[in-house]
């Protein structure tokens, strides 16, 4: 048994769209050694950058004849008519769907991919041990729940339950809040994408809400009421005090931190005193003026 990795870009070929319609399936142009029972991770470009399933090889060398016809999943129809009659099909079934960027080209750059993803390519070593286990190698800071395990004052009942395939649930509980909640902070708004573009889609902490003392022997997660995805930044302040804060009054600390920040740096020239701290910049001259040489009647624009 083999394992190959195939990129698929969505401006070509909608494999996503195929697999739904063919019942987890599809038939893909075969140009490589492809056998019965290899296993055959699909990275989507843009607008993922990532593996998006995992399939596996069920059947080859299917004539073009007896092929599904796939031709309204083509994006590209110059491409695809361009194609026919060159190609016998190998067929793919689905295993699994991946949800996040777990498996983005990020991470398998730093687990041994050398280069982008310009072909079909096989893959072993490194590379294939994250594939085959990529939530046991992933920083668990990029992906954590806080998912109360870890405290010693937990009640053995609960813990049973949710230590039970804990990598599995915690990626299976992130993968369904921000799928639900979307990679905003729900805190402060952070948005990663928004700032820092392609580098920072789907890149978010998932927050665990329900405080210790409340879990008892038949606690069981509630992805909607236990998990919010929160900033790294505002994840840390919530675990600042213990029981945590909650998530409205980080919300009223950042809120009352940003009224008292306005209120220090507002500075209006005409009737008010200008906090001695500041100087005003004159843009025009591109001289610095130093607050207690203004004269409180003149305008200045900062």
């Amino acid at each position: 048994m083999k394992f190959w990795l195939v990129p698929s870009n969505n401006n070509t070929f909608r494999i996503g769209d195929a697999i739904e319609a063919q019942n987890g399936l599809v038939d893909w142009r075969q140009s490589n050694n492809f056998a019965i029972g290899d296993i055959v991770f699909i990275y989507i470009s843009k607008p993922y950058h990532s593996i998006r399933y995992r399939m596996e090889v069920v059947k080859v060398k299917i004539d073009e004849d007896v092929h599904f016809d796939q031709e309204r999943f083509w994006t590209d129809k110059d491409l695809y008519y361009s194609g026919l009659g060159m190609y016998q099909y190998v067929r793919f079934k689905l295993l699994e769907t991946y949800t996040d960027d777990i498996l983005s080209l990020h991470h398998m750059h730093e687990h041994g991919l050398k280069g982008n993803l310009q072909g079909v390519q096989s893959c072993s070593g490194e590379l294939l041990d994250f594939l085959l286990n990529p939530y046991k190698t992933v920083n668990e800071d990029v992906y954590d729940v806080d998912y109360p395990e870890d405290d010693d004052k937990l009640y053995e009942g609960a813990l049973i339950k949710v230590m039970a395939n804990k990598y599995e649930r915690n990626q299976k509980a992130r993968r369904e809040c921000v799928a639900k909640k979307g990679y905003q902070c729900l805190v402060c708004g952070k948005d990663f994408e928004a700032t820092y573009g392609e580098i920072g889609k789907n890149f978010i902490h998932v927050h665990h809400l329900t405080p210790i003392s409340t879990i008892g022997k038949e606690y069981q997660l509630d992805v909607d009421k236990d998990l919010v995805p929160v900033c790294p930044n505002c994840h840390y302040m919530l675990h600042r005090k213990d029981p945590p804060y909650t998530v409205e009054e980080l919300k009223s600390i950042i809120a009352k931190q940003n009224a008292k920040r306005n209120r220090s740096q507002t500075i209006v020239t005409q009737g008010h005193q200008i906090p001695q701290q500041y100087h005003l910049l004159d843009e025009e001259n591109g001289l610095q003026i130093a607050a207690e040489d203004v004269d409180p009647n003149t305008s200045h624009d900062v």
